[in-house]
This record gives structure tokens, sequence and C-alpha cells, in this order.
């Protein structure tokens, strides 16, 4: 069985203020440590650029969004000029994005035996790819140099153009 032992309040006192005594340097030293981190920490974000991406001076910016099975752009007439294109899927399933320069309509571009848009006819000038799909919930910028005519957005996916997601432009 373990022995008890007491001790007289006035000595534990003492022995306690004695303890406090030494470690209040290393403690108050900590404090000006931390304190010291939080003011970096702080003066670092408040000088830090607001979060925002910088676009390119003169461009312009055009969102697109993306959703089984339609495309939705808010002007269908721009500028010429430079363009930063935010796309985002909003669907459930893949996307793509793909800007062509034609004088055809859009639902009436050239197909390939699996009708999907044949991107190599002479009828297409390419003037913008998002390179892969973009996954549901992604956003990606793209950027492209738009000169007057007429173009076309599409996502070339399986299926997706015939299911209309296609969309006619004029650049003027």
């Amino acid at each position: 069985m373990p022995r008890t032992r007491t001790v007289d309040p006035r000595d534990a006192g003492e022995s306690m203020a004695e303890s406090f005594a030494s470690v209040a340097p290393t403690i108050v030293g900590v404090l000006v440590v931390v304190l010291a981190c939080a003011i970096v920490i702080v003066v670092a974000l408040a000088t830090r650029p607001s979060g925002g991406l910088e676009v390119p001076k003169g461009s312009h910016v055009v969102h697109i969004d993306e959703q089984d099975f339609r495309i939705h752009v808010r002007d269908a007439t721009f500028p010429p000029g430079q363009y930063v294109f935010v796309d985002t899927n909003h669907g459930p399933s893949p996307h793509e994005l793909v800007i062509w320069k034609t004088t055809g309509p859009a639902n009436k571009l050239p197909l390939r035996p699996n009708h999907r848009v044949d991107e190599d006819s002479p009828t297409l000038t390419s003037a913008l790819d998002s390179g892969s799909s973009l996954n549901p919930g992604e956003t990606r910028l793209l950027t492209a140099t738009l000169d007057p005519g007429h173009y076309v957005i599409v996502c070339n996916l399986p299926g997706h153009y015939l299911s209309g997601m296609h969309v006619d432009l004029i650049v003027k």
C-alpha cells in the first residue's frame, strides 16, 4: 500500500513560488517568440496580392458554363481581341471546350463516321482547345485571340456535339 505524506501548506506554497520563478523566463521567452511569429504572419498576409488572377491588360473575360448537354455563353457577339475564357463544368460528366473559326453554323459542322466533329476538316481553323476534359466542378482559364469572323464553341466528347453542346459566336 502506498505511503501518504502530509505536507505543511506553508512549505508547499513556497516551493510552488520557487518553481514558478524558475520557469517564468522560459514562459516569457515562448510568449515573445509566439507574438513575433504572429506579427510576421499578419504582415505577410497584409502585403500579399489581393488573391485574384491578373488578366492581361486589354483582354476580355468571357464566362462559359458547360453542363449536360448545353454550353452557355452570355453574349454571342464579341469585339475582336484577346480573350480569357473562364470555362466551368457544372455537369455531372466530363466536358471539353474547343473553338473553331468557320463559315458554317455550329449545328452543321463536318462529322467523322463516329459522329464527332471532324477536327481535321479544312473548313475549321482551331482558335482554342482545352487540351483535355474538364472534370465535374472544374474551372479552367483558356486564352485566345479572336479576329473578326464566325466561330463555334463545341464540346467534342463522344455524343456531346450531337446532344446540343455547340454555340455560334460572331466576332466583329
